[in-house]
């Protein structure tokens, strides 16, 4: 559901500001709210496994990881910063 999000808050600044797209993503990803890798395996996760059987791990710092990427979208952010 990150993809839609991340549109929606795209769409929202590309009507106040005309950037391209690198400097669109530079901006959400400048913006996001950081979120570091989960201490647990969240509640139903223990279903997914990696094609060795493993479990599934996050890899990375609170500023980009496997599981959240730059983190989590902060649209007001996003909208109210002058880019790029």
């Amino acid at each position: 559901m990150a993809a839609p999000h991340a549109a929606g808050v795209a769409a929202l600044i590309v009507s106040q500001q005309n950037l391209r797209l690198g400097p669109l993503a530079a901006l959400l990803n400048r913006t996001a709210d950081q979120q570091p890798c989960p201490s647990s395996l969240p509640v139903g996760y223990d279903f997914f496994k990696c094609p060795n059987g493993d479990p599934q791990n996050c890899e990375g710092g609170p500023s980009y990881n496997s599981w959240y990427g730059h983190g989590q979208v902060n649209a007001l952010t996003a909208v109210t910063t002058t880019g790029p």
